[in-house]
């Protein structure tokens, strides 16, 4: 015979089961919890941001693999073929100037990069209305055209790419 659960006038918590041999054995389940007013929820805590560190820049440039990327570019060599060295750099002033102007501060603002990407937007217009108002009557006209058109359109692109690296800059 298998075994069956039986129920017996006892109280609710308890349940009796019957064995093959015919003996009980008790095992107790959980009791109804009685309707009471539900407690409320402690409010939950608010982890506090992380400070933002050196670390975490180290941390995009890793991320974004952006050594990499410099040196598959050959910026380096680019920059040292056309004149930009470190020691220039240094001898320039043009880290104190950055510091001064407050183009770091413009960096961490987090609205620069969507005015980066509305200038992008705003300059590849701008290459697009240059080449349909301008007529092409002459040779001269053509080669303005070209050259507008192209540099308005590679002012938007980078502005475009500037705000993306800058996004991603910020939200690490």
């Amino acid at each position: 015979m298998s075994s069956m659960l039986m129920k017996h006038s006892r109280p609710a918590s308890v349940i009796y089961r019957a064995d093959k041999g015919g003996s009980k054995s008790i095992r107790t389940a959980p009791k109804a919890a009685k309707a009471s007013k539900p407690a409320k929820a402690a409010p939950a805590a608010k982890a506090a941001p992380a400070p933002k560190t050196s670390l975490s820049i180290l941390r995009a440039v890793e991320e974004l693999q952006l050594l990499s990327q410099v040196e598959k570019l050959g910026l380096l060599s680019k920059a040292e073929k056309a004149g930009f060295t470190l020691s220039k750099i240094e001898e320039s002033g043009l880290l104190s100037s950055a510091e001064k102007s407050g183009v770091l501060s413009l960096i961490a603002d987090k609205n620069t990069p969507g005015l980066l990407s509305g200038a992008g937007v705003a300059a590849i217009g701008a290459a697009v209305a240059l080449v349909l108002a301008v007529p092409d009557d002459t040779t001269a006209s053509l080669v303005g055209q070209g050259l507008g058109g192209a540099l308005f359109a590679g002012v938007g692109f980078a502005a475009l790419t500037g705000g993306s690296i800058l996004d991603k800059f910020q939200k690490l």
